[in-house]
């Protein structure tokens, strides 16, 4: 129960995130703070595809060029969501310290952070540069490739497994105990080996921020199918190891799908 509810909170904080911002972004527009802000989607679709890229060659395993992509990836994320409501060097500034708050205190409550801030910024990212109907089929995609391969011994499996190994955590932890949100995010990890991963976090989030630019009602449709997706998902204690993505994407790609048969998103 305690791990199905600190699942759905996460969804909950990072829709609300991706709602947020973008509201704000539209209700106080800035063309050059967003002029900057797009020039630095080619930042983005460059580190993911050197991340797609590397994920297939299973004989890389350079922990520090793996670090520094994850980094680099959420680092962005989140100095995008604040470039969309704050000043450049606010936004910068704010970015800055919670990427260095992740490298150096590394408990579970600040990793999350990271990851729910940083996904949110992907996601809007994304949404507000590729259609709807290309965000469904990327959804769908991913969704059909997670099914087949991230069961347990499956390449997704394995190489998640890897990484931790190596002291890299590629997603959101989901504790057991409210005490491990202080704990040390690579000894609850190993202890108790559950978290998400950050495709399942941006995929979904998505459809949120790209249903936020159509306004807050629709938002806030598709961030209710998300986190009934969510609690679905926690329903059992054993979130892991299995595919988390299949539950989410149909938790938001239903609401999400209507919407666009009614031309609302």
């Amino acid at each position: 129960m305690k791990r199905r509810l600190f699942l759905v909170s996460l969804f909950v904080f990072a829709g609300i995130a991706v709602i947020v911002v973008v509201a704000t972004a539209q209700f106080f527009p800035t063309a050059r703070r967003v002029q900057i802000a797009i020039s630095w989607q080619y930042v983005f679709l460059a580190v993911v595809v050197v991340m797609g890229a590397l994920s297939f060659l299973r004989k890389f395993r350079h922990r520090m060029l793996w670090e520094i992509l994850f980094t680099l990836t959420l680092f962005l994320g989140v100095w995008y969501a604040f470039l969309l409501v704050l000043p450049v060097g606010w936004a910068l500034a704010i970015a800055s310290a919670c990427t260095l708050a992740e490298i150096f205190f590394r408990n579970v409550f600040v990793h999350n952070l990271f990851y729910a801030i940083g996904a949110a910024g992907v996601a809007i990212n994304f949404a507000g540069w590729l259609p709807s109907d290309v965000l469904l089929v990327g959804l769908v995609a991913f969704t059909v490739y997670d099914m087949v391969a991230g069961p347990p011994g499956g390449p997704i499996q394995s190489f998640a497994a890897d990484l931790i190994q190596k002291g890299i955590i590629p997603g959101a932890v989901i504790p057991l105990h409210a005490r491990d949100l202080t704990a040390n995010v690579d000894d609850v990890v190993r202890r108790d080996a559950t978290f998400l991963g950050a495709g399942d976090l941006i995929l979904p989030l998505c459809l949120v921020a790209r249903a936020s630019f159509r306004g807050v009602g629709p938002a806030v449709l598709v961030l209710s199918g998300l986190v009934i997706g969510a609690f679905l998902l926690g329903r059992s204690n054993d979130l892991h190891p299995r595919a988390a993505l299949p539950a989410l994407a149909v938790g938001a790609a239903i609401p999400f799908l209507v919407l666009r048969i009614f031309s609302l998103v």
